[in-house]
């Protein structure tokens, strides 16, 4: 049986909220801040940034009901944390997985010059890829030659941006195994 329309589980409303975040800098932005934070209340997130605590409040109201954040205390100041989202596009024969990661990676263009250059390049859709060349070189199954190669980006590019989101994803999926020394990698392909 479906589920109700009015959960925000649906994968609908799931998708609706990555929607949103992917066209709002200033959402993607602040999902990004919840997520360094942990559990933030509205206080929190408004301190440091340029950006009224009133429409801090309107964003993560919204963020909250379209289930990209969920509320975590009852009392006031109610605190806030991210949702886990793991939504799958398929279209044709081209598929993205948009997670956590791509999200967090996204709300850090305003605070990291290469994510910010690398999304003026290659725009979300090229992020995206870049997040599953990140997650294959975290894993010891990926360097920047050969990504370099498949995405026709120089070595440099592909270098910075695997290095940037190597960080994110040791942030957001520390579960992800790695055990190789990149660098002992490169080196050993250097020499062949």
């Amino acid at each position: 049986m479906a589920e109700s329309a009015v959960s925000n589980d649906h994968p609908l409303d799931m998708m609706l909220a990555v929607s949103d975040l992917l066209q709002s800098e200033r959402l993607a932005s602040l999902y990004a801040r919840v997520f360094e934070h942990g559990s933030p209340t509205v206080e929190e997130l408004a301190d440091g940034v340029d950006i009224s605590q009133t429409t801090v409040y309107e964003d993560v109201h919204h963020l909250v009901e379209v289930g990209a954040l969920e509320r975590v205390t009852e009392k006031q100041p109610h605190r806030y944390q991210i949702r886990q989202v793991d939504v799958n596009v398929t279209v044709g024969e081209e598929s993205v997985q948009i997670t956590p990661t791509l999200l967090v990676a996204l709300g850090n263009r305003d605070s990291n010059e290469n994510i910010d250059v690398y999304l003026d390049r290659h725009g979300i859709s090229g992020l995206a890829t870049a997040v599953e060349y990140a997650r294959a070189y975290v894993q010891d199954r990926m360097n920047a030659r050969i990504m370099a190669r498949e995405q026709d980006i120089t070595v440099l590019e592909a270098e910075t941006i695997l290095q940037e989101l190597q960080e994110i994803i040791h942030e957001v999926e520390p579960e992800l195994p790695s055990t190789v020394d990149m660098d002992e990698l490169d080196a050993a392909v250097d020499e062949t």
